[in-house]
C-alpha cells in the first residue's frame, strides 16, 4: 500500500473573472475549488494509473471539513488527525482578459504537541512493506519532522519517497529515506552548486549516495538523471507543447512510487516519472496526467545508462 503525507494541505478556491476592477463588484464567471497539497496530487497520480494510496496529514475546521470530504467524493481514502486550527485556505483570482492570476493565501495553522502525537500514532501503524511519500513543507510543525518520520519507519522496513526542500529535506536525507526527488533547483541549494550539464549534477549529488538508496534529480523538459547503486540513468522525454508545468514534480513521484511499489525496478520507475511529468504539462487548466497520454509517452521516452 502506498501512503502520501501532506502536512501543510490546502483547499483551493480558483475563481475567473474577466477584469478585476477595484473599489467596485465584480462578478465571477467560474469557479473551481479542490483540495490542494503536493501528497494529494500523488495519491490522484497514484489512483489515475490504477493504484491505491491513502492520504494522511491534518485538517482542521469547517476548510477541514470540505477538503476531507472532496477527496472522500474523488475515491482519495484519507486518515487525516482533526486538529482545533483551521486548514489552510486560497483562492486564486484570474482575470481573463489580461491573463494574470492572483493569488491570496490563509496562514498555516499551529499544530499542537497532542495533535502531533496522534499524528505519529497513525504513522507508526502503516504496515509492514508499505512505501511512504512524504511531500511538500512542513509548515506549522517542525523542520526535522521528515527526518523523524524516516527514522520510525525505516525500523518497520517501509520504503520512504522524500519530495522536500530547504531545511527539511537535508535533515530528511541524514536520516537515510529510501529515495529523494529534488528538482534541479532544490538540488543546487542542497548541495551549494550550480551544477547544470550531466557531470556536474553527479558531482553535486555524490555528497548523498551513502546516505540514500536511490536520487532522482528531474530537469523539467530536459527530462531527469537517476542514480542508484545499480546503475545511473539519463531519461529523456519526447518534446511536447507545455500548457501547464503546475503538478509536473508530483506527478513524477506519483508514477515513481507506483511502479517501485508493485517491485518494478529503478528504470520502469523513472520512464513511469517522466511520462506522468510530461502527460501533466499537456494538461489543460491544471489538470494531472491521464493515463491514456502516460501510456502512450512512455513508448517515446529514451533511458540510457551512463
Amino acid at each position: 500500500m502506498i501512503y502520501t503525507v501532506t502536512l501543510d494541505p490546502l483547499l483551493e478556491r480558483v475563481v475567473g473573472v474577466e477584469e478585476l476592477v477595484y473599489d467596485d463588484v465584480n462578478c465571477i464567471t467560474d469557479e473551481n475549488r479542490r483540495p490542494g497539497g503536493r501528497g494529494i496530487d500523488v495519491s490522484r497520480v497514484v489512483r489515475e494509473l490504477g493504484g491505491q494510496s491513502v492520504a494522511l496529514g491534518f485538517a482542521g475546521g469547517y476548510a477541514g471539513l470540505e477538503f476531507t470530504d472532496m477527496l472522500d467524493k474523488e475515491g482519495i481514502a484519507t486518515d487525516f488527525v482533526r486538529i482545533s486550527g483551521e486548514t489552510r485556505s486560497s483562492i486564486t483570482i484570474y482575470q481573463r482578459k489580461k491573463k494574470i492570476r492572483t493569488l491570496l493565501c490563509t496562514s498555516s495553522p499551529v499544530v499542537g504537541e497532542d495533535e502531533a502525537a496522534s499524528f505519529f500514532d497513525k504513522v507508526r501503524g502503516i504496515p509492514d512493506g508499505s512505501c511512504v511519500v512524504l511531500s511538500g513543507t512542513t509548515a506549522g510543525l517542525r523542520d526535522g519532522i521528515f527526518a523523524e518520520l524516516i527514522s520510525i519507519l525505516k525500523q518497520k522496513s517501509i520504503r520512504t519517497f522524500l519530495d522536500s526542500d530547504h531545511r527539511p529535506l537535508r535533515l530528511g536525507i541524514d536520516a537515510g529515506p529510501f529515495l529523494i526527488k529534488p528538482n534541479i533547483f532544490e538540488l543546487n541549494r542542497l548541495a551549494a552548486t550550480r551544477a547544470k550539464d550531466v557531470k556536474e549534477i553527479a558531482e553535486a549529488v555524490k555528497h548523498f549516495r551513502d546516505s540514500v538508496e536511490y536520487i532522482v534529480v528531474s530537469m523539467g523538459a530536459r527530462g531527469a538523471l537517476g542514480f542508484s547503486r545499480e546503475g545511473d540513468y539519463q531519461v529523456t522525454p519526447p518534446k511536447v507543447k507545455v500548457r501547464n508545468s503546475l503538478g509536473a514534480g508530483d506527478s513524477f513521484m506519483g508514477g515513481v512510487v507506483s511502479v517501485m511499489s508493485d517491485s518494478g525496478s529503478f528504470e520502469e520507475a523513472l520512464r513511469a516519472g517522466v511520462a506522468c511529468g510530461t502527460a501533466t504539462v499537456l494538461a489543460v487548466s491544471g489538470g494531472l496526467c491521464r493515463k491514456t497520454d502516460v501510456d502512450s509517452i512512455k513508448k517515446e521516452v529514451i533511458i540510457e545508462k551512463f
